[in-house]
């Protein structure tokens, strides 16, 4: 690991040449709003806005794509494989994101690998974006400790000045790198400076203004969260909380960490050729746990809610040993019903608690 120090031209000088052989894509501004979108050159991008309304889930993983192509000759199928990889530059990804990138890395890179995944991961350099508060009100990442990340980047940045003269020119930015690629680029560019004592000093007070900045939102340490799930499943929080609920999926959009998909083959009318498309499923939707026959597994609203519910804060922590709610708060801010998955998570260790009293 290294580390630079470099004012706002130099970062933006480093992210113009990580770009330089790479597409770029950042945080633009459409009104209050970011996106993760393509840009021409650094400037255009929004570093100091709010989180991007979705994760960079979808330059790795798109909501729908073509993994094959397939024709028919003589009595036998021809397949082609189709790739979709473009040497990206992915900037502004914040530490809670990063997680969320590590589950998918893990997903999609056990046996059977999915290649088209992988190869879109290998072709991207991604710089960080250290987070020093919490992004938004909704956000429990400090609960969770996905508001910070040591791996899963090439590098990050860390604000260790906020322009107190009131010169754009006096901010301070530390550029750590996590691979031989970020240190690479650090090292090329010859750009900014090596950390001082001074700069330390800032370091260590940027880590402990991070240290006291994010409030716990949680009613319970997050370890518990697996147990409090699995002893809750014949809570009435369920019911009560799905009887407001949509079921429109908008949470299943915007988390970074739903890797549920669908298959489908589109055939010509002749039948001679075809393809095989992917396409983004959401556990909130009627029709995700129908079957053949017109049986629903979770017909209800309470037990789709449930399921979803059990893998974030269960199922995916036992299996993969990764988080599977990164805190990032998205999932809140997007339900028009405002459900909260804070608020059903404190319910249900609330009433535990209130049990174990009870019984004790």
């Amino acid at each position: 690991m290294s580390a630079r120090i470099l004012n706002r031209d130099e970062l933006l000088r480093l992210i113009d040449e990580a770009a330089r052989d790479r597409r770029l894509i950042g945080p633009v501004r459409h009104g209050e709003h970011t996106f993760y979108e393509p840009a021409d050159r650094a400037a255009e991008l929004d570093l100091e806005g709010p989180p991007c309304v979705y994760s960079p889930k979808a330059h790795f993983f798109p909501p729908e794509e073509t993994l094959l192509t397939f024709e028919r000759k003589s009595r036998s199928f021809v397949t082609r494989t189709v790739r979709h990889e473009t040497p990206t530059a992915l900037v502004a990804v914040r530490p809670c994101e990063i997680h969320g990138i590590r589950l998918l890395d893990h997903v999609f890179g056990a046996a059977p690998a999915d290649e088209g995944y992988l190869a879109r991961r290998r072709a991207t350099f991604i710089i960080a974006l250290d987070c020093i508060h919490p992004c938004r009100d909704e956000a429990f990442c400090g609960d969770l400790g996905t508001n910070t990340a040591h791996l899963g980047f090439d590098l990050m940045i860390r604000r260790l000045s906020d322009a107190e003269e009131g010169s754009r020119e006096a901010e301070r930015f530390e550029l750590i790198s996590a691979t031989e690629d970020g240190a690479s680029l650090l090292s090329r560019t010859r750009l900014g400076r090596t950390v001082d004592r001074a700069d330390l000093d800032a370091v260590r007070a940027y880590e402990r203004s991070k240290a006291s900045a994010f409030p716990r939102r949680l009613s319970c340490e997050a370890d518990r969260l697996p147990e409090v799930a699995q002893r809750g499943y014949a809570s009435a929080v369920w019911e009560r909380t799905a009887a407001r609920c949509y079921s429109c999926g908008s949470c299943n959009l915007v988390c970074p960490t739903c890797y549920c998909f669908n298959l489908r083959d589109e055939v010509s009318l002749d039948g001679k050729s075809g393809a095989r498309v992917r396409e983004w499923d959401g556990c909130q939707l009627r029709e995700f746990a129908l079957v053949a026959g017109g049986h629903n597994f979770r017909a209800a609203p309470a037990e789709r809610l449930r399921h979803r519910v059990m893998r974030k804060a269960s199922w995916i922590a036992q299996r993969t040993g990764l988080p599977g709610c990164v805190g990032c708060g998205r999932c809140d801010r997007a339900c028009t019903a405002k459900i909260s998955l804070v608020e059903i998570l404190n319910t249900l260790a609330r009433e535990q608690d209130h049990d174990h009293a009870g019984h004790s």
